[in-house]
């Protein structure tokens, strides 16, 4: 690959976060890196000035693959995994020297939960790597509050009870050295523990959110401050959380289904973050919009926003889409931009949106999927695209587009039922919100 075609891939590359895989002529693997902005940390590699690491690494690069992925904690995982599978040998003359933490649950009758620096022993559990130990550590605090599990090194031998410490006092263990609790019944706190590094730690924030609800609408608002910390600690620890296992990471990147979609729809940027948008409604009335966020290929949930109609009266799809691409691109809480916006239907309604992103002065590439047809229409090319039917590329979309259209018409149902519920209501607005 000659430096004009590195320059030209270099520019396609997303700011997301993601994972970076330098190759030679002959491509070897020669370094793989993490970055929490892809764009950025490539091209540190080719500016001047470099050290001399740097610059020996910057002559045998010969082709650049590029991983977006959802989260800082994915990139990490993924960076490690394919350090492990490749041992580029850049990698050990580049390493930073820093090790990062894991979250480690111990083999025993009754496992302790350790926050370990490596995964040493083949017979424990490890989750991670985590890139902010702080923050792992608080989390761990967190959720001991739910499952009161041990943190000690504690030796425990069946039948020999000792006196329990302050943290079973404290209720933040259940103190099985003081024979407390059976090891059944401990394996189920364990599996809690298991269930939230595993990823299902947003089930945990939404009970939070409405525990502070209603909280607030108690007026204790001393229970709501605590709440409320919690709440941001776990969003703050979700970027440094991954996503998917490590499995799923090596297939992800086996397929690397983004750039391939970058390069078959022409566009001029590794599509990172996708944004897919439908209409839902029953001849014109309880009309509604949705939004949906897909980053690194997974739907990204906490970007899903849903719309009801206020501007266009009657059958108008195309007059409801501009209405929500306009109210999308002014809200002044929705500022992080998509690489790409994805609507369902045709030419007319790719057409429609793109004047409306026109006198926006939006500058984002868009791209209509009619189902049945399953073409799809792109403002970058004059002529549709036909993605083979079994792609991982036509899948990505086609799941973005569904996805789009049931949380559409979810809310369309939602606010179908309320007005048949509240028929004597006639305040549209009381309704919508008794709707959310």
């Amino acid at each position: 690959m000659t430096k004009n075609s590195l320059t030209e891939k270099i520019q396609k590359i997303p700011d997301s976060p993601g994972v970076y895989v330098f190759k030679d002529r002959k491509k070897n693997v020669i370094y793989v890196g993490k970055a929490k902005h892809l764009r950025s940390r490539v091209r540190s590699y080719f500016s001047v000035p470099l050290d001399y690491r740097k610059m020996s690494l910057a002559d045998e690069i010969a082709d650049i693959e590029v991983i977006p992925v959802v989260s800082e904690g994915e990139a990490l995982l993924l960076e490690c995994s394919l350090i492990k599978k490749y041992q580029p040998k850049y990698n050990v003359d580049l390493k930073d020297g820093k090790t990062y933490p894991y979250i480690k649950i111990t083999s025993e009758n009754f496992p302790s939960v350790l926050v370990v620096r490596e995964p040493k022993s083949a017979v424990d559990e490890y989750f991670g790597p985590f890139t902010d130990v702080k923050a792992l550590k608080h989390v761990l605090r967190f959720v001991r509050k739910f499952y009161p599990v041990r943190t000690c090194k504690k030796k425990i031998i069946h039948g020999k009870n000792t006196r329990p410490c302050v943290a079973f006092h404290t209720k933040r263990c259940c103190a099985p050295c003081a024979g407390k609790i059976s090891e059944e019944e401990y394996r189920k706190v364990i599996d809690g523990i298991r269930a939230f590094f595993s990823g299902r730690y947003k089930n945990y924030c939404s009970r939070l959110k409405k525990q502070l609800n209603t909280a607030i609408k108690s007026w204790n608002f001393e229970e709501a401050r605590i709440l409320n910390e919690r709440i941001q600690m776990l969003e703050k620890m979700e970027k440094h959380l991954p996503w998917r296992s490590e499995g799923e990471l090596l297939l992800y990147r086996k397929e690397n289904i983004l750039p391939l979609l970058a390069s078959k729809l022409g566009l001029k940027k590794i599509p990172a973050t996708i944004e897919g948008y439908d209409i839902s409604h029953i001849s014109g009335t309880h009309a509604t919009g949705s939004r949906v966020v897909f980053k690194g290929g997974v739907p990204f949930k906490d970007g899903y926003r849903k719309f009801r109609i206020k501007t266009i009266k009657g059958i108008d799809d195309c007059g409801m889409l501009r209405e929500v691409l306009r109210r999308r691109f002014t809200d002044p809480e929705m500022k992080e931009k998509p690489d790409l916006i994805l609507i369902d239907g045709g030419k007319g309604q790719l057409n429609e949106v793109m004047n409306e992103l026109t006198s926006l002065h939006i500058d984002i590439p868009v791209i209509a999927l009619a189902k049945g047809e399953e073409i799809v229409y792109s403002c970058q090319r004059s002529e549709p695209v036909v993605l083979p039917e079994y792609s991982g590329e036509l899948h990505l979309l086609q799941n973005i587009r569904d996805e789009a259209h049931r949380f559409a018409r979810a809310y369309h149902l939602k606010l179908r039922s309320v007005w048949k519920k509240h028929s004597d209501f006639i305040d549209h607005e009381k309704i919508r919100k008794l709707a959310q």
